[in-house]
């Protein structure tokens, strides 16, 4: 072959190869595309077309009336009290094929009889030459039993599972939500596979921190968090109080055991309801307490006097203290950058930078959280900053791990939503490993009572003796700024001649960290407020009034009462009955707030009674019964139809309320 003929031969391959190349990465989109949509598509197109390729399955003359039998239901998620979180219900639906119907007049009137559906309405769709006709949906057994007994040929049944969410928004970033089966967040995501009973090798166990398999069931287990939901709520309304208050554009709270890391509320803002969460944006749905990037402005003073003491104390045991000489320096951002209200982080002592930035490996901020959060949206972190880097950031999370560090001996926990898994074969609790997951920093043993010290007087300006109290909290505040643009033409030298109220920037975050209480901390605590991009004043008015007399993010007296009395007491125990009943009899012990329940005289006076909410709809019904603390169990889906305690009876703290659901096809 000549080398032209090569060439020529050549080019042609290449230009086949590239070809075929653009056909692939057209197919690759095209798939991106679809698969895009169907994420966005509205749930009720996505479980029309499961619907009909069940019938699929079913156009089989010979399954006459046969139940689809699903699989075990998916567990339930309950909170740290026993008080539902997410819950699965089965009801029937039932359809029919006309053509393979002997009398379709007779079997309509039959079918509306035991449904209770309107006379001649069905009569019609079933004389027609349709292959297929839903008849009802969301019936009971006793219902759909019923009609098997009369065997009417045609007509058919199909097992349908709905996820329902009975707190609504609270709760919802921590549980997370589900379609068709598939967890895609929060707890529904990350222990997906023991929900539902699937089978787990070593390595998905090794990832949900479990030590053996054969402890947990097949047919799916119900998981018990740490949180308390009534915490829980007290502290996501808190929290959206606040975004309202100063104007901000999103918001996060993270409440931590200091000593095992079990999370006993966790709030983002926006919220969101799981019930129908493709309504809301993607910013809704974030978790902002892992993805948010945080930047902890003069809170990394904390951190860099932390690593000081911890320097001092180490050459101190080798007898080379030679650290007095240095003189305290603040390493934030230049003091025309920031509002000398807002300033008031005292001054903390330098430290060599390799020192620091080994010091910060030593709390964990090099590695990824051990934690059974979903981490898929983790905030980056930029290892080439230090901590005191105005442009540092990390997640609410890796902060609060760290700072809980520091004021616990060192201990590093890994913070866990799940308390016990409970097999639906055996419902004898598994623990996660995650519970004695700590490890401790190899701090010196004086550095976290040093510091808390130092914070204690330097910084909260109180004496040593009363950050010993036990019931003292300890709170820090700061806020961080975004830079002014190199192009904005502002001058140091110019800014020196203006009024400091147009010397600083837009505020970027609020961060509170926080220890309950100070000494030897239960608690640690992170919140934080995001404020957006056109925030068209540098601050909040309430800061510009008040300064540094003014706290947006802590936390007042009785919500920290609230916070210790969750914290002294251990989660309840399930009675011997709770499972046996469907998860719907009282768990044993106190609940968590019986300190703030009323006195017997009071309780006499505020005696409640059952309301009607017959014809109403789900949602209408369960936001008149919220406010009457019943266990509410739910048949079929659609309208009320029917309710137990009948309407006026006299209601006790935690009866069970029966709602009975029928819909209309």
């Amino acid at each position: 072959m000549t080398d032209h003929a090569q060439k020529k031969f050549q080019r042609r391959r290449m230009s086949l190869f590239n070809i075929r190349k653009k056909k692939v990465l057209l197919l690759l989109a095209l798939i991106l595309i679809l698969g895009s949509g169907a994420f966005l598509f509205h749930k009720e197109k996505l479980y029309a077309i499961s619907e009909v390729l069940t019938w699929l399955k079913q156009n089989r003359p010979e399954k006459n009336l046969a139940p689809i039998q699903a699989a075990s239901p998916r567990g339930d998620i309950y909170d740290r009290n026993f008080r539902r979180l997410a819950a699965t219900y089965e009801t029937y639906a039932i359809y029919a094929r006309p053509l393979e119907m002997e009398d379709p007049a007779a079997s309509a009137n039959l079918l509306e009889e035991i449904l209770g559906l309107k006379q001649n309405k069905l009569s019609a769709n079933l004389k027609s030459e349709r292959g297929f006709v839903w008849i009802a949906k969301g019936i009971d057994q006793s219902l759909a039993d019923r009609i098997k007994e009369r065997n009417i040929k045609g007509v058919y049944q199909v097992v349908e599972t709905s996820r329902f969410y009975p707190n609504y928004e609270t709760a919802a970033h921590a549980v997370g939500f589900v379609e068709n089966d598939q967890g895609l967040d929060g707890i529904e995501f990350q222990y997906n596979t023991l929900l539902r009973g699937d089978e787990i090798n070593s390595a998905e166990l090794k990832a949900l921190h479990f030590s053996s398999a054969s402890e947990l069931s097949q047919n799916g287990s119900h998981l018990v968090l740490n949180l308390d939901l009534m915490l829980q709520s007290k502290i996501e309304n808190f929290l959206k109080k606040r975004v309202k208050i100063t104007g901000a554009e999103s918001g996060a709270f993270l409440l931590m055991d200091a000593d095992t890391g079990a999370i006993l509320a966790m709030a983002s803002y926006p919220a969101f309801n799981p019930n129908r969460y493709w309504e809301f944006s993607s910013s809704a749905l974030n978790n902002n307490v892992v993805s948010e990037p945080l930047y902890p402005g003069e809170l990394a003073l904390i951190f860099q006097q932390a690593a000081a003491i911890n320097f001092k104390n180490e050459r101190k045991s080798q007898a080379l203290d030679n650290m007095d000489e240095a003189e305290p320096l603040r390493v934030i951002t230049p003091e025309i950058f920031k509002r000398k209200e807002l300033s008031i982080a005292p001054l903390v002592d330098t430290v060599d930078p390799d020192y620091f930035v080994h010091f910060a490996q030593l709390l964990g901020f090099d590695e990824e959280p051990v934690t059974d959060l979903p981490l898929k949206d983790e905030a980056i972190i930029d290892s080439s900053l230090v901590l005191t880097d105005p442009e540092f950031h990390s997640s609410a999370l890796r902060l609060l791990t760290g700072f809980t560090a520091l004021v616990n001996n060192g201990k590093i926990v890994s913070p866990h939503l799940l308390n016990k898994v409970y097999p639906k074969e055996n419902t004898t609790p598994v623990e996660p490993t995650l519970s004695g997951a700590e490890h401790t920093a190899t701090l010196h043993p004086d550095t976290s009572e040093d510091l808390i010290d130092f914070l204690a007087a330097k910084w909260l300006k109180i004496h040593r003796r009363e950050s010993r109290t036990p019931r003292v909290p300890m709170f820090f505040e700061a806020h961080s700024f975004a830079a002014i643009p190199e192009n904005s033409g502002q001058k140091k030298a110019k800014l020196d001649t203006v009024a400091p109220s147009e010397q600083s920037p837009r505020i970027r975050q609020s961060i509170m960290l926080g220890a309950i209480p100070g000494s030897a901390p239960k608690l640690t605590m992170i919140a934080q407020l995001s404020y957006p991009d056109n925030f068209d004043t540098a601050y909040p008015d309430a800061l510009k009034s008040s300064g540094n007399r003014f706290s947006v993010l802590r936390p007042d007296d009785d919500m920290i009462k609230k916070m210790l009395y969750v914290a002294d007491h251990p989660p309840l125990v399930p009675s011997p009955d709770f499972w046996t009943n469907g998860g719907t009899a009282s768990a044993t012990g106190r609940d968590t707030l019986a300190s703030e329940k009323k006195s017997p005289a009071a309780t006499t006076e505020s005696k409640k009674n059952m309301p009607d909410v017959t014809g109403k709809s789900l949602r209408a019904g369960l936001q008149v019964l919220q406010h009457y603390n019943l266990e509410i169990k739910l048949v079929g889906n659609g309208r009320i139809i029917s309710q137990y305690p009948a309407a006026g009876t006299e209601l006790k703290n935690g009866a069970e309320c029966v709602l009975k659901m029928q819909q209309e096809i």
